[in-house]
Formats: structure tokens, C-alpha cells, sequence
């Protein structure tokens, strides 16, 4: 990852939310911060969390500063839905690329995990992991906590307020937390350097404009821009304009967020 005064270049495109063409990764100092962290985490062979609420980057931020770290050795644990222990031990048997059946008995499974990972310099990203129970974060950690330094992985949760809730009310979870790091929407200061740095689209837009679509729907957050801008390229394209006006941005901010609801005499 080479990092520029404003920009950041990674050796493969990155994954914007919506796909969104031109994008550009924003060495925000949250990134940055992030970037550090991770490599600390790493280089200690710890255990860190990366939390805050959704649509603010987190996953993306970790996953950028992760390209400079060999594909083969990050093992992303992704889970639609709360995990157990079991579905945690599939996965890293799928990641590792086991040969086999995995094994029947957990405690055998378990012995092959820990075998398995401290052959190579891991980094376990676990993401999402606000959907893990403690039980998950203790299985993950008995992984971890098992060996000598050099032959245990790095782990990252990565994850909402109730990963970061799980993890610090547990005495002996939180104690083995290496480094801790929130992440919080962009304050309008941090928007008006970064949005026009974003996308090409916002380079020359008023700062009065761009308040108002971040006031209205942006939020400070990296998801929501990206669908406002998507919907900014969408309405240009199809009304033939070559820059963003109010009309058009008042036009994409109402279809990015959702409707207030109406209040009724009977809601009262």
C-alpha cells in the first residue's frame, strides 16, 4: 500500500461499495490509523479490534491495508449469521485448505487448527464478528492463546458497537486486546477534504453543496457517499450534465436515504 498527502495506491483495484467507477481510496486518518495498527498487530502476532458502527469503512480500511500482506496467509472469516465454534472450525478448515475429512471429535479438530496455523504467519480477520457470542471470541482466542509468540496468528475482529461490548465486559477477553480502535462518521471538516479527493465528480462542487448532501444523507460516512455519488453519475448521465447542481444532488439525496416517516394525528 503506498500512501500519497491525500490518496492511497493499492496494487489491485479496490472494492467500492456499489462498484463504483473512479473511486479512489482517501488516506483518511482513520486508514492510517488503521494501517499502523494492523501492521503493529502483526508484527506483535496479537490479538486487536476494529469497531464502530456500519457504512464507515472498517472492513474496507483493513482490507486495504492488508494488500501488502501475501494473499495466502489472510484467512477473512465472513458469517451472514451468528456462528458457533463449529462454524468457525469449517471455515478455517476450508481457508487452510486441509486435506481430509474435518476431523469429528473438537478436541482432535482443535489440535489440527492449532497445528495448521503455526506453520505460517497468519493474519485471522474476523469480520462482522459483532455477530459473535463470547463463546466464539473464547474459541478464537484459545487458538491464539495456545504456543509461543512466533507461532501464533495475528487476529483482527473487525466489527459493530456489540463486538466491542462483548470483548471489553470479558475480563479475560479484553485483557489480551492489543490495540483497540474506534471508528466514528467524518466530521464536515474531514468531508469537505476528503469527498472531493473521493471521486472526480465532487472535485470542483461548492463546500455549501456538499454540507448540505452530507447534512441530508451523507452522514460522514464513506457507504452513503458512495451511493449518493452513484446516483449523482446516474441522474447526470441521463439528463446529459456535466456537473453536479442542487437540483440534481437534492434528487440523489432522496433516493439514498430513507423517507422520513409521516406523523399521524392517531401516532400521537
Amino acid at each position: 500500500m503506498t500512501i500519497t498527502d491525500t490518496t492511497v495506491e493499492t496494487g489491485d483495484d479496490p472494492d467500492f461499495y456499489l462498484d463504483l467507477a473512479d473511486a479512489r481510496i482517501v488516506a483518511t486518518e482513520a486508514l492510517l490509523e488503521a494501517g499502523e495498527n494492523i501492521a503493529d498487530t502483526i508484527d506483535a502476532r496479537a490479538m486487536s479490534c476494529i469497531y464502530g458502527d456500519a457504512g464507515l469503512g472498517k472492513t474496507f480500511s483493513v482490507l486495504a491495508a492488508l494488500k501488502e500482506v501475501a494473499p495466502d496467509l489472510v484467512l477473512l472469516l465472513q458469517f451472514r449469521s451468528r456462528p458457533t465454534p463449529r462454524d468457525i472450525r469449517m471455515e478455517l478448515f476450508e481457508a487452510l485448505h486441509l486435506e481430509g475429512k474435518p476431523p469429528a471429535h473438537p478436541s482432535e479438530f482443535d489440535r489440527l487448527l492449532k497445528q495448521s496455523l503455526a506453520r505460517r504467519p497468519y493474519v485471522l480477520v474476523c469480520d462482522e464478528a459483532q455477530q459473535f457470542s463470547r463463546e466464539c471470541f473464547e474459541f478464537v482466542r484459545h487458538l491464539w492463546d495456545t504456543g509461543r509468540k512466533k507461532n501464533r496468528p495475528a487476529v483482527m475482529f473487525v466489527g459493530g458497537e456489540e463486538c466491542y461490548k462483548t470483548l471489553y465486559n470479558e475480563p479475560a477477553l479484553a485483557s489480551r486486546i492489543y490495540i483497540w480502535q474506534e471508528f466514528t462518521p467524518m466530521e464536515p471538516d474531514e468531508v469537505l477534504k476528503n469527498i472531493p479527493l473521493f471521486h472526480p465528480v465532487w472535485a470542483s462542487v461548492p463546500a455549501d453543496l456538499i454540507n448540505f448532501i452530507d447534512l441530508e444523507a451523507g452522514g460522514g460516512t464513506f457507504r452513503m457517499w458512495s451511493k449518493i455519488t452513484h446516483h449523482v453519475l446516474e441522474g447526470m448521465k441521463r439528463r446529459g450534465l456535466s456537473e453536479v447542481d442542487e437540483t440534481i444532488a437534492r434528487w440523489a439525496v432522496r433516493r439514498a436515504r430513507p423517507a422520513r416517516p409521516v406523523r399521524r394525528d392517531d401516532d400521537r
